[in-house]
């Protein structure tokens, strides 16, 4: 995979065939990290003072396709994911959004996390706007040696081994399907460096995108934390589908990327039903003091999509229970879904 043509990396059928299948079908976005839980959409708005539960809901009439019943089921379904996260200990945040009706569900999304590898999907948006104002090319090679290897899994330090010659296509597929720490490092280069991501995302209309450090500064200084808020990750996956971000070629490359993504098949994925269509970029901190995944769930039968982005810092969970809290917010969030009738046509 790794040693492909860029043509076949971002031109190719498979990926023509995916975003044919993506423009059929609705979107939710999901975010997750740790507090007070808000439920948005337009129209009646309503506060459970008690739990700190806002709720709002749509005004919209049932023939859109949109049920009359979201209020009192977006309520429950903040009540359920908030004493979920509680359960948790810790910091937890979460937001989840229907894309097409802008019904939200945001649990501490406001709160400023650690992202980690998250912080691959701000530099890839970097990158790829790059691309499309001809700053970068995708098939640019970029020579890499042992040297300028980053810490990470040993699977990904292996591909390093030697020099070796890789195209930013390929750099870009690494860092976000492996979450691989070298490819990440050599493209932040190519763009300028930190500040210049948290610039671009700045000048896109996410100014809570804090980018402070690449991978091999924050192991030299861990005081250098790559952080953000859920809910603005949430509004980036909103965006970026309803393509506002990137335009078909370049999101076409991303969500390619991340359906292909191999990090997080017990967090996001791992209640959901097989063949469940999932795009994401996950992230995880040293010793368990972080697991985080943001991403785009496809629902079924025209459905829509659900956009889940999970922060969770020190929580008294182990690791392994963390990624499962992640995969019950996600399944929970997927069936409540189900059952409020949302229509890709709203």
């Amino acid at each position: 995979m790794i040693e492909q043509t860029p043509e076949a990396i971002f031109i190719g059928a498979t990926f023509k065939k995916e975003i044919s299948m993506r423009s059929t079908v609705a979107l939710i976005v999901i975010v997750v990290v740790t507090g007070a839980a808000v439920l948005a959409c337009s129209g009646f708005s309503a506060r459970n003072r008690g739990s700190n539960v806002e709720t709002k809901s749509s005004t919209t009439p049932s023939s859109t396709g949109l049920s009359q019943n979201n209020s009192a089921t977006d309520e429950k379904l903040a009540e359920r994911l908030r004493s979920m996260i509680e359960a948790a200990g810790g910091d937890v945040g979460l937001t989840v959004i229907h894309v097409e009706s802008g019904r939200t569900v945001s649990i501490h999304g406001d709160i400023q996390l650690p992202l980690y590898s998250v912080f691959k999907l701000p530099l890839a948006v970097a990158v790829l706007k790059d691309v499309e104002e001809k700053r970068l090319q995708l098939d640019h090679k970029v020579v890499t040696s042992p040297t300028e290897i980053v810490p990470g899994s040993q699977e990904n330090t292996d591909l390093w081994r030697k020099p070796i010659e890789r195209t930013v296509a390929e750099l870009l597929e690494l860092s976000i399907s492996r979450s691989d720490n070298t490819s990440a490092d050599k493209l932040l280069k190519l763009v300028g460096g930190p500040e210049a991501v948290t610039n671009r995302m700045r000048s896109l209309g996410f100014p809570n995108f804090m980018i402070h450090s690449s991978v091999s500064e924050y192991v030299k200084d861990r005081s250098k934390v790559n952080t953000g808020t859920a809910s603005e990750l949430g509004r980036l996956l909103v965006e970026l589908q309803q393509g506002h971000v990137l335009q078909k070629p370049q999101l076409s490359v991303l969500l390619g990327f991340m359906e292909r993504a191999t990090t997080g098949n017990h967090r996001l994925r791992g209640l959901l039903p097989a063949g469940t269509l999932v795009a994401d970029k996950t992230g995880t901190g040293e010793a368990g003091v972080a697991t985080n995944d943001v991403g785009l769930i496809t629902l079924p039968n025209g459905g829509g999509h659900l956009a889940i982005a999970v922060l969770i810092k020190a929580s008294k969970l182990a690791p392994t229970e963390q990624e499962k809290l992640i995969a019950e917010l996600a399944r929970v969030s997927y069936e409540a879904h189900l059952s409020t009738g949302e229509s890709a046509t709203q």
